[in-house]
Formats: structure tokens, C-alpha cells, sequence
């Protein structure tokens, strides 16, 4: 029985060896062949650090830099696949170096890395960093507003506590920067506005360039907003206007302002006066005049003047003959008149006179209660509106009146 017992022993021992041997070679192929060791190039992100050492040296940063570097990292596959950038912290310390203005190369730092990782290129890793001068200046603060005032109510100039601020940055930034702006949006606003906004730095056309530090960063902004009122206008002149030219009507555009200001003070004005427009001293038909504003009110979208138009007429002449008529004759009497035409000569304005018609005028003697005889009569003119009678010729004339005379009862009748 003892030979079976060793054969079986021995048997043992050989399938153990040859499972040692199987578990060796297995992990050989395991780790050769499913999980070798491998280099591999990753590509890591640099942080820049003390980026404020420049400003001693007058230099800042060009921002929107991405710097990186590109490691050789040694490990076995697993554990090079499952590597992230975020385990590795490699710096470029701007306060170690000495800098100037354009392309530096400078040495970075691997500060962190993975354990199961080797690096094989750490010794000589460069980065290239831009500089650019770091100016200042000091720009202007403007205010910009969008939207509108609540109906019937004006916004006033905007003020703030400061009118300029000051940016810092890379030249090339600072450069192109025109002016610092607040924007306020006023839409629908009924009363005094009063805040505090962000300061952007802008270029010409109105670009925020974040690329800059401004200071201070933020401004106080004060809006006063008032009801508006619209008041017509009053127009005033002095003097007449020159070359028989005779005042026809006055327009002004606009012909109604707005006016802002406290509203006890604008409730008690009815309208606005210009100031005096000398009609003799005219150059053409068209004047600018200025309006006067009572203590407390602003004008709105005006600049303080209106426009006057002086329409006028020339005062003209005619001459005109007329027959000359007789009124209120008693039928029992002839009248002979020693003139039978006046010769007028009368005075208005261009378009009236234009437009006078012989028919427009009575040219008459009266005789009225007049007896037989002759009578020395003044003749008298009937004229239409706006005409003026300047003179008459003949201004009298003679009439003789004699009783008719009848034949067989019946009156001939020979009036003119």
C-alpha cells in the first residue's frame, strides 16, 4: 500500500507545481500582455501663479492664455488609462523669473502627481508665457439709459458721484478703451431714481473689455424724474415791420413744449413767452425765437428756442372810376348831376385790393329831403373791409333838382 500512498504524493506535488507554474504564467500573461507597461503623452494644464510679482516690474499678463504641457508618463496601462489632469498640479510661478514684455519661455513646476505614475520628461518642462506693458489711465464715466419714463414724466440729466475712473491692464487693452459707462434702464419710472451700478470699461463703439481692472467698480447714479406738462407758447413783438408791409399772422412750430419741474410750480403755468421779436429789425420771414423759462422748469426734448414764421402783406394803391349814383331821389323832381364819374383812389392790402370789384363799391350822392334848386353835394363811398379810401376827385359836386312837368296828369320820369 506504501507505493500508492508516494504515487499519490508525488502526483500532488507535480499538479501543484504545474498550478503554481499555470498561476505564474498566467499572471506573466496577464501583466505582459493584457496590462504591460506603457509610456504615454498627456497633455496637462498649467496654473500661473503670482501673476501680481509683474506689477512690480510694470508688466501684466496677456489674459486668454491656456498654457500646458505635454508629460511622458510611464505605468501600466490601467493605471495610465484611468489618469486624469486633475491629479497632476504643474505651476509657472511668475515671481521666480526674471520677465519682460513679450513671449517668455519659463520653467514649470510639477507640485502633484499620481503615485502609480512615473513622470520621464520632469525635468525639463517650459512653458511660454506673454507680457504686455501694464498701463493705466484715467477715462470718463458716462451714463447710458434705455427705456421710457412712465407717460407724462421726464427723466433729468443723470449725475454721479464720480465723473472719471481709472483702468489698469495690458497696453493693448487699455488702449482701445474710450470710457467707463454705467447702463440704467429707466422703463417705466414715475419718481427720483437712485442707485448704485456696475462701471464697464468700453471701447469707441460701446464694446465692454472685460480685459482690464477698473476701478473704482461700481458708481452712485441719481436720475431725477419729473412730471411733464405741455404749455403753449406766447409769442412777443415789438415794432412794426418796414416797407408798407403790414403784420398778417404769426405761426410757431412747435406749437406746443413740454415742460418739467415740481409740480406746484408747473401747475401754475399756463404757457410760455418768447422773448421780444423786434418786427422792424428782420432779416427774412423765418426767426429763431428763445423761450423764457420761469425759475424751476426745464424744457423737454427742446433746446430753448422755437421757430417763428411772420407771415405779412404789402399795403398797395389803386385807382378806380366809378359811376356816381343817386339815393333816396323823390320821384316828383329831375336831378342833373355836373359829374357823372369819381375817380377813387384807395389803399389795402395786396390781396384785398386784387381781389376788389367795381361792384364792391357804392359811390352815391344823398338826396335826401332835397328841393328844387342846385346844391353843392359831397360824394359819398360805401367800401368793403380792410380797404381805406385815401382820396376822391370830384369830392363835391352840383346837383340841380326841378319839378317835372306833367302833361295830361302823367309823370315822365327821366331819372338817371
Amino acid at each position: 500500500g506504501g507505493n500508492v500512498d508516494e504515487k499519490n504524493q508525488k502526483q500532488q506535488i507535480i499538479i501543484k507545481i504545474c498550478c503554481v507554474i499555470a498561476a505564474f504564467g498566467l499572471w506573466l500573461y496577464i501583466t505582459s500582455v493584457l496590462n504591460p507597461v506603457k509610456n504615454y503623452k498627456k497633455n496637462i494644464p498649467v496654473t500661473i501663479i503670482n501673476e501680481d510679482a509683474l506689477e512690480q516690474s510694470r508688466l501684466a499678463l496677456v489674459p486668454g492664455q491656456k498654457p500646458y504641457v505635454t508629460l511622458t508618463l510611464k505605468g501600466t496601462i490601467n493605471d495610465i488609462y484611468s489618469v486624469n489632469e486633475d491629479q497632476f498640479k504643474v505651476v509657472v510661478d511668475l515671481g521666480a523669473y526674471v520677465t519682460k514684455k513679450g513671449e517668455n519661455n519659463i520653467p514649470v513646476q510639477i507640485q502633484q502627481s499620481p503615485d502609480n505614475i512615473k513622470i520621464l520628461n520632469s525635468d525639463n518642462l517650459w512653458v511660454k508665457i506673454t507680457l504686455d506693458d501694464l498701463v493705466e489711465k484715467t477715462v470718463p464715466l458716462k451714463v447710458v439709459t434705455s427705456g421710457k419714463a412712465k407717460d407724462g414724466y421726464y427723466p433729468g440729466e443723470p449725475s454721479t458721484n464720480i465723473t472719471d475712473v481709472s483702468v489698469k491692464g495690458p497696453e493693448r487693452f487699455v488702449k482701445l478703451i474710450d470710457r467707463g459707462e454705467i447702463r440704467c434702464d429707466i422703463d417705466g419710472m414715475y419718481r427720483d431714481l437712485n442707485t448704485i451700478l456696475p462701471i464697464q470699461a468700453v471701447d469707441i463703439n460701446g464694446n465692454a473689455i472685460g480685459e482690464v481692472k477698473i476701478q473704482p467698480k461700481s458708481a452712485e447714479l441719481k436720475i431725477p424724474i419729473k412730471k411733464a406738462k405741455s404749455v403753449g407758447i406766447n409769442i412777443k413783438t415789438t415794432g412794426k415791420l418796414n416797407n408798407n408791409s403790414v403784420l398778417d399772422k404769426i405761426t410757431v412750430t412747435p406749437e406746443k413744449v413740454d415742460i418739467v419741474g415740481e409740480e406746484n410750480i408747473i401747475n401754475n403755468i399756463p404757457s410760455l413767452d418768447t422773448e421780444s421779436i423786434d418786427l422792424g429789425n428782420l432779416s427774412g420771414d423765418e426767426v429763431a425765437a428763445k423761450l423764457i423759462l420761469p425759475k424751476g422748469v426745464t424744457l423737454v426734448n427742446n433746446n430753448g428756442f422755437v421757430k417763428v414764421k411772420i407771415y405779412s402783406n404789402s399795403m398797395i394803391n389803386k385807382n378806380i372810376s366809378l359811376d356816381i349814383k343817386t339815393i333816396n331821389e323823390d320821384n316828383n323832381y329831375n336831378t342833373t348831376l355836373d359829374a357823372d364819374k369819381a375817380v377813387l383812389s384807395v389803399s389795402g392790402l395786396e390781396t384785398a385790393i386784387n381781389n376788389l370789384k367795381p361792384e364792391d363799391i357804392q359811390c352815391y350822392v344823398d338826396l335826401n329831403s332835397m328841393k328844387e334848386g342846385e346844391h353843392k353835394l359831397p360824394v359819398k363811398v360805401n367800401l368793403p373791409e380792410g380797404i381805406k379810401l385815401v382820396s376822391i376827385s370830384p369830392e363835391n359836386i352840383t346837383v340841380n333838382i326841378k319839378k317835372k312837368v306833367t302833361s295830361e296828369g302823367v309823370n315822365v320820369n327821366q331819372n338817371q
